[in-house]
């Protein structure tokens, strides 16, 4: 991978991994488009910084963190039994370009059940956590924004938009970490070690927080379903593009 490769690829995991339009999915798209294999590792690498960036930004925030702990660790659990049981399945699923039209569609479906949500709650059940862990889950797919899905699903259960912000990301630092810990345990993390990949770790910790804080405005705005226009018209284009050429 060449140096404005890894950076483009910065770029577009800082933006990409908060605001609702799947990180995973665009880096998947641009992998093939340079001509490379898609990497599971280098997700990993990438949204490890912007695991940085969620920290850094909720440093004010520690108490919500902490006071939910029991909400976060059953969020968590659906998404780290799917990652632990069924990694070599999304291994393989993150290699197969065919699959990104059909998750950007079913993407779009899901920002725009927020158009309707208009729900004021600021306590968290464990019977909705529960149901927002679920939503993460299926958003380990590529084209399935995390981001997006368990926002999406907190609205629907009736919380407000501030808590599903909150609850959101505070579910990204664990589900990052056990990413990572696996990443590191498959021995496919090391390569990143260089000083390339240092910078490039940097600017999408930058861009991360950038994209942290327009996402806010936009969702306490309710107008996350905005995002729907742009990954529905992403997944056309990739369905065409891989129909044919």
């Amino acid at each position: 991978m060449s140096l404005w490769q890894s950076y483009l690829l910065a770029l577009i995991q800082g933006i990409t991994e908060f605001l609702p339009i799947s990180s995973s999915g665009h880096l998947n798209l641009f992998q093939f488009i340079f001509g490379f294999k898609p990497s599971l590792a280098l997700d990993v690498f990438l949204n490890t910084a912007t695991l940085v960036s969620v920290i850094f930004f909720f440093r004010k925030k520690i108490t919500f963190f902490f006071s939910h702990l029991p909400q976060i660790f059953i969020a968590s659990l659906p998404a780290a039994l799917v990652g632990f049981f069924l990694k070599d399945q999304f291994e393989i699923i993150f290699t197969q370009a065919y699959f990104l039209p059909f998750f950007f569609f079913i993407n779009s479906l899901i920002l725009l059940s927020t158009t309707r949500a208009a729900g004021q709650q600021q306590k968290i059940t464990l019977t909705q956590a529960l149901l927002i862990g679920l939503a993460q889950a299926v958003a380990i797919l590529p084209g399935i924004s995390r981001a997006g899905t368990t926002i999406a699903a907190a609205l629907a259960l009736g919380l407000s938009a501030q808590t599903a912000f909150n609850f959101s990301f505070s579910l990204f630092i664990p589900v990052s970490l056990g990413a990572l810990l696996l990443s590191l345990k498959d021995g496919d993390f090391h390569s990143f070690f260089n000083p390339q990949y240092f910078f490039v770790f940097l600017v999408t910790f930058l861009v991360g927080l950038f994209a942290l804080n327009l996402l806010q405005k936009i969702l306490l705005r309710r107008k996350l379903w905005y995002f729907a226009i742009y990954t529905f018209c992403l997944g056309l284009g990739t369905l065409i593009f891989y129909t044919y050429f």
